[in-house]
């Protein structure tokens, strides 16, 4: 098995609105109560010593520690809330764009939040993944979302939340060595901070939970994009196997005169690679481009199939697709007939493969 996008999982879409009730509340919930301590220490900096909370030494921490412990609860409750709804739209966003390889496995759903430096990018590269993958029609397969253009909205919740966490962390740190006039900045920055945060982190949830639930509502009502969503069959043909005298001549073929799109180009060595192929916006079978190997295959190029029509290119806009070909320079057996299944006519591609160019008569032309 190859590491390329044609092998990206197939998922289910699923409702996610639930996951992102919970934590859209606890995130509510820790927000304010994170704002609200912030302005109890300025406040009431004087009179006790936020240190003195910390090292257990006083009356005050035993009066406070029941508190101090209900907040960093709610901390982690909120923590895995996000996180559960940050698996379940991953799961969805591969359901909309299958054939999309995000960048980070899924242990970095949780370990990325806690790994020295890769918490400073990896948390938000994993949510502009979800958001980039979740919009309605999906992602060409193959896309590089290492290319893709980030969300300012990703990065405004994501600059927020870094900010927070390290003028949280400062005011402590200020607190304990009696830098009266840092902590009293660092604390006034972050009364309302974490409430701008929250309610960044509120935006980002929601758009990504509207546009899943947009796929899916769509879906219900028979609209879903392509008509390919939805729970997979348990089995599906993922490629079949072309000879060709050459790799490059072949690439040359499908992907400049046909269209097509390169899923994979992987040396295997001895002069082998292994190269995948598929029609834009197709998500399932995709065809492995085989050099020859052989006098035998050498004399199978262009007749695997003992001169039938092997190969069906299905299209949702026959005269489109037909007058590309035709000023690509194809070449038709036929001219285009019409037959109760659909629109057709026979081609040949550069090795003599026979293949029909078919509209089915249940689709619809895509353009005018």
């Amino acid at each position: 098995m190859y590491p390329n996008a044609l092998f990206a999982p197939v998922r289910f879409l699923r409702p996610v609105r639930a996951f992102a009730t919970v934590a859209l509340t606890l995130i509510a919930l820790t927000s304010v109560a994170s704002a609200g301590t912030s302005a109890m220490r300025l406040l009431y900096r004087e009179s006790w010593s936020w240190r003195t909370v910390y090292e257990w030494n006083a009356v005050y921490a035993l009066l406070l520690s029941p508190v101090i412990l209900l907040f960093w609860v709610l901390h982690l409750l909120t923590g895995i809330a996000f996180v559960c709804w940050l698996f379940r739209a991953r799961n969805n966003a591969h359901a909309i764009s299958p054939g999309v390889f995000h960048r980070y496995a899924a242990p970095y759903l949780v370990f990325g939040w806690i790994a020295p430096i890769a918490n400073l990018f990896v948390p938000k590269g994993v949510v502009d993944d979800i958001l980039t993958t979740s919009r309605p029609g999906g992602l060409r397969p193959g896309t590089d979302l290492y290319r893709g253009r980030r969300s300012g909205l990703v990065w405004a919740w994501w600059l927020a939340w870094l900010l927070w966490t390290v003028l949280e962390t400062a005011s402590m740190a200020l607190g304990n060595a009696d830098l009266t006039v840092l902590e009293t900045v660092a604390l006034v920055v972050c009364v309302p901070l974490p409430i701008v945060a929250g309610l960044l982190a509120a935006r980002v949830i929601l758009t990504i939970t509207n546009l899943q639930e947009t796929v899916r509502a769509d879906l219900t009502a028979g609209a879903g994009p392509r008509g390919r969503l939805g729970p997979p069959v348990g089995s599906y043909l993922g490629l079949t196997t072309l000879v060709v005298r050459d790799y490059d001549e072949a690439l040359g073929f499908y992907l400049h005169v046909l269209g097509f799109e390169l899923l994979e180009d992987t040396p295997l060595g001895d002069g082998k690679r292994w190269v995948t192929v598929r029609p834009r916006g197709a998500r399932e079978t995709a065809l492995l481009l085989a050099r020859a190997d052989g006098s035998e295959q050498e004399a199978r190029v262009g007749d695997q199939t003992g001169g039938r029509v092997g190969l069906f290119l299905h299209t949702d806009d026959f005269a489109r697709d037909y007058e590309h070909l035709l000023s690509a320079g194809v070449v038709f057996e036929e001219a285009p007939r019409s037959e109760p299944y659909g629109r057709v006519v026979v081609f040949l591609d550069l090795y003599g493969n026979r293949w029909d160019l078919l509209q089915p008569a249940d689709v619809s032309p895509a353009y005018g």
